[in-house]
């Protein structure tokens, strides 16, 4: 029968020992590993469904803007259908602005319809029934709309009240209804329209009010300051007379 010393019954129970905590060590550490791999996917998971969520808000609001866009323009094209109603003698073409004078935002601005529309040289432009500019150039598909506001802008117009009639011209200082007669009387804010005398605009047509008398050009005349009704710098959507 064998017989185990001391000594070696010592180092038996070490080393099954040392065994015994090497296998539980190595199942914590096992353990460990895995859910520490498990918990990287996971991350990579909730990385992914937030990447995800991310995009549908964006999304989300990307739409929202364009149903906001598009509210804005039908309440503009509303807007402009009952000054068509109102004149139905008139045909209104919409057009968006997609460029502007780079130097001065009143000088002119590009629309996106041109030749191929039925667009002329020389037709009224306007946006909430008054008039902004004429045409001025056309090509194919766009135009050129000089403003009422710019320096190479000359219309007919006349005073509301008196039926005055005199030149509209646009410029730095602003625009000036010229060679109005000394002895006619106006109202401050008193409405200028156009007088149809270049036989291209229709008469009666909106453009803006008088704010003050300008020093005479002569003893004959006067000028009178005129502000636009519209203001110009904020238009997107503007409507040719066709």
């Amino acid at each position: 029968m064998l017989a185990f010393s001391p000594v070696r019954k010592w180092t038996s129970k070490f080393i099954i020992g040392i065994t015994s905590n090497t296998s539980q060590s190595l199942s914590i550490h096992g353990s460990g590993i895995r859910n520490f791999v498990s918990s990287i996917k996971n991350i990579g998971s909730l990385k992914k469904q937030n990447e995800e969520l991310i995009n549908k808000i964006s999304q989300l609001e990307v739409d929202r803007s364009k149903i906001g866009e598009l509210q804005h323009e039908n309440d503009l094209l509303k807007q402009e259908l009952g000054f068509a109603q109102t004149n139905q003698d008139l045909s209104l073409l919409p057009a968006t602005i997609i460029g502007r004078e780079p130097v001065s935002f009143l000088d002119y601005v590009i629309i996106d319809k041109g030749e191929r529309d039925g667009i002329a040289k020389g037709m009224g432009v306007i946006f909430g029934g008054a008039l902004v500019g004429q045409v001025n150039e056309v090509y194919n598909n766009q135009s050129k709309v000089i403003l009422v506001t710019s320096k190479d802008s000359i219309i007919q117009a006349m005073l509301q009240n008196s039926r005055s009639k005199g030149l509209l011209r646009g410029g730095i200082s602003g625009l000036v209804l010229e060679n109005i007669v000394q002895d006619v009387n106006f109202e401050k804010g008193e409405y200028v329209l156009t007088s149809g005398l270049d036989g291209q605009l229709k008469p009666g047509i909106i453009i803006g009010k008088t704010t003050n008398v300008e020093s005479s050009t002569s003893d004959l005349f006067k000028n009178i300051d005129v502000e636009p009704i519209v203001d110009l710098s904020r238009l997107e959507l503007v409507f040719v007379i066709k």
